[in-house]
């Protein structure tokens, strides 16, 4: 009876992997590859391969469901917004849906209760559904992950209103509450379902830290995903003190100490995975400040195949890991995943026949079969005298988790020379300068060099979401800017992601890697132990073979993995540099026009009105202001001008006007403009504010709440010349309003200033 409203048909009962092959979705060799890279979770369950593939990047979360579909016989659902009835949505508790990935989309005719599951294969989901809400007939439909999860933000999730609603009910008023005002508002219903509901908002995400600040207008909440913090919500200033006081409780901190910063740990399951949460509080103007960073389990299990290496890196990375002794360093700043690359390196080597012992500040992951020691400074464990101690416990590996001192670093060398293999960072912009910053703490450049094998430079880098990639050639501003030549670009795959709701219109999903990967051969280690400079050093290492940091980012773009913006934004410049090649850093003389070792072109650009030198990356010219190339604008074709109109007459009367000045691209509607946005990329938004469905307004705000367009020019248009309708469309975040009929001289001169705002602005980021 249970499962009379599934399916009659015969279902395949091949396995998943043999489905994926069959409809050409992974090759064999991808199938190996997921089959052996497969995690095992903290209950020791092997991961399942459908979420091992996704994570891998070789197939989509559709690509999956589609498949499970087809292996179990049930409905597929193959859009990104499942159709729900809200009425209905309710009756699987929150706590199971979160749990299991389900959410109840509405019933049949005959009382069947229709839930979309990401993992049909759960059984134990279906029985916890069966028994939460007391049906016995289910009918399953399978969507993907990113689809259930939306809806269930949709059903569950908390948005700014939800949370002012909530918040209204507290009796916790004032700007500062008493302990016992405290410890009674932690405890009701209102604000633990606030802290609850920011928590799972957080995990569902893909957050790796949750913000909560305080302001004088109320306290902001940000989620950090992929490296980039997004607005959440705002909670009013009243119920700020309740809040923090929950989390602070939540990570056992003493919610009566409020002038003093706290550390503290605390540990919630979400998305049926273990997530360990590390909280820090600081005291600022108008509270304290709150940050949340997840730890999840299974986040530190990154293979060497799965870091990014190139061929060429991946190989010189394992062969300076493998040796038996040595002094191998990871450097770049504060988020840049060396805790996560030094942990691969640690995975790589673990086994029964070494000894292997880490000192962390703080231990962020638990790994098994290694020794794991926590630094203390309260209590005098620094990492040099924890050091002197791990050398007296015979190890063969010794990770220390940051050289931050003369006497830690000498410490690590001197382990390197006595038979073990060290691994550290440190906090410098690239490889080269590792060594320097050695010599800058008082290590010997003789020591430095008989220790030291590699140095390892990274960053990370958002990657494209694969779900709206679509080709995007670069501009001459970021060709100029990164010494791309025309040949290199036709032959390149550059890619750009539209925004989609898989990716939260943000056009990136997920981060990897950009590596510089530094090897201490017979000549730069000469170069080391004579004292040469940095310049000298990154020569040496780039005739052996050396990938700058950014040169490894236009690789990556260049495959279609990221963007050149991206490249742009985390990578250090290689310019500036007197007498080196801001490209290939080899000398070249002041004379040289094009460097004769990789021919970039060293001649600075001159000033088309006032012939002054511009410095690279400078968008116009600080003599007279005029425009170099404007940003994201090609100097050599017409902007693009997004024309929305329902009125077709309107549309070409429009474009007759602008024909010759702008390259115009129509649409009749909000949601149609809302897709051209991403598909044909404009410059510019004219948009009418009365249309049926979608007016103006809304659009402006839906452009404004996605990251790729928040900064695209927008100007309203009305036949209501009246003050509170332009009002209304300033507040909605357009950059100009004009009235019908339209002037063709003021439309051009409104249409060129807003284009001029969007360049400074450009400029400015």
């Amino acid at each position: 009876m249970t499962e009379a409203a599934e399916p009659q048909t015969i279902p395949d009962r091949r396995r998943l992997g043999e489905l994926l092959l069959t409809a050409g979705v992974l090759s064999r060799d991808d199938l190996d590859r997921a089959l052996q890279s497969a995690r095992t979770g903290p209950d020791g369950r092997r991961e399942r391969l459908g979420r091992t593939v996704v994570r891998l990047g070789l197939a989509s979360e559709q690509d999956v469901a589609r498949a499970l579909a087809e292996q179990l016989g049930l409905a597929h659902f193959g859009g990104d917004i499942l159709p729900m009835d809200e009425a209905v949505a309710h009756v699987i508790p929150a706590a199971i849906a979160q749990r299991h990935d389900v959410v109840a989309t509405g019933r049949d005719p005959d009382g069947t209760l229709v839930v979309a599951f990401a993992d049909p294969t759960n059984i134990v989901a279906l029985d916890d559904v069966r028994l939460a809400t007391g049906v016995r007939r289910i009918r399953r439909i399978v969507a993907s992950r990113q689809a259930v999860q939306a809806a269930m933000r949709k059903v569950y999730g908390f948005d700014q209103q939800s949370a002012v609603e909530l918040l209204d009910s507290l009796e916790t008023v004032t700007d500062e509450p008493s302990d016992i005002e405290l410890l009674r508002a932690v405890e009701d219903a209102p604000v633990v379902r606030l802290a609850d509901g920011i928590l799972s908002g957080a995990l569902q995400a893909g957050a790796s830290d949750v913000h909560v600040e305080p302001g004088v207008a109320g306290t902001s909440v940000r989620y950090r995903i992929d490296g980039v913090l997004r607005p959440v919500m705002t909670v009013p200033r009243a119920a700020t003190p309740a809040l923090v006081s929950r989390l602070k409780l939540m990570a056992g901190m003493d919610i009566a100490e409020r002038r003093r910063p706290q550390d503290g740990r605390s540990r919630l399951r979400g998305q049926g995975e273990d997530v360990d949460l590390r909280v820090a509080t600081l005291p600022s103007l108008y509270g304290e400040t709150v940050v949340m960073r997840l730890l999840r389990k299974g986040d530190e299990r990154l293979t060497l195949s799965e870091l990014g290496l190139s061929p060429e890196q991946l190989a010189a990375v394992q062969s300076a890991i493998e040796r038996p002794q040595g002094l191998v360093l990871l450097t770049g700043p504060t988020g840049s995943g060396k805790t996560s690359t030094l942990y691969a390196f640690l995975e790589h080597l673990r086994n029964d026949t070494r000894k292997i012992i880490t000192l962390e500040d703080p231990v962020e992951y638990q790994l098994d079969g290694i020794s794991q020691t926590q630094i203390s400074d309260q209590i005098g464990l620094t990492f040099a005298r924890a050091l002197r101690t791990v050398l007296r416990q015979d190890p063969d590996i010794v990770m220390v988790g940051e050289v931050r001192d003369p006497e830690t670093a000498e410490l690590a060398l001197q382990a390197s020379l006595t038979g073990h293999l060290v691994f550290s960072t440190l906090h410098t912009n690239d490889a080269a300068g590792a060594i320097v910053r050695l010599r800058d703490l008082g290590i010997p450049p003789y020591l430095i060099a008989s220790s030291l094998t590699l140095v390892v430079a990274q960053r990370l880098a958002r990657t494209i979401c694969p779900a709206c990639a679509a080709p995007r050639p670069p501009t001459d501003w970021q060709m100029g800017e990164l010494h791309l030549a025309p040949q290199e670009v036709q032959r390149a795959g550059f890619a750009a992601g539209g925004g989609c709701a898989a990716c939260g219109h943000s056009g990136y999903r997920g981060r990897g890697g950009v590596f510089e990967v530094l090897v201490v051969d017979a000549t730069v280690r000469r170069l080391v132990a004579e004292g040469a400079s940095e310049p000298a050093i990154r020569r040496a290492a780039r005739s052996a073979g050396m990938r700058s940091l950014r040169e490894d980012g236009v690789r990556r773009a260049m495959a279609g993995e990221t963007t050149l913006e991206e490249v742009l934004r985390v990578t250090p410049s290689e310019g500036g540099v007197e007498g080196v090649c801001p490209v290939c850093a080899q000398e070249v003389e002041p004379d040289f026009h094009r460097c004769p070792w990789c021919s970039a072109d060293l001649r600075p650009n001159d000033c088309v009105t006032c012939g002054r030198q511009l410095a690279r990356g400078w968008v116009v010219c600080p003599e007279c202001g005029t425009p170099r190339n404007p940003v994201g604008l090609d100097a050599e074709r017409l902007p693009k001008l997004l024309v929305v109109d329902d009125d077709k007459s309107v549309r070409a009367a429009i474009t007759a006007m602008l024909t010759g000045d702008y390259e115009v691209v129509e649409a009749a509607d909000g949601e149609e403009a809302l897709r051209l946005v991403h598909s044909a990329a404009p410059d510019a938004v004219l948009c009418d504010v009365s249309m049926p469905g979608m007016d103006g307004y809304t659009v402006t705000r839906e452009l404004r709440s996605r990251p790729v367009t928040m900064h695209l020019p927008v100007v309203l248009m009305t036949g209501q010349d009246d003050r509170d309708t332009e009002i209304e469309g300033l507040r909605s975040g357009a950059d100009d309003h004009l009235s019908k009929p339209l002037d063709p001289e003021v439309l051009l001169a409104r249409l060129e200033a807003v284009l001029r705002r969007r360049t400074r602005t450009a400029g400015d980021l």
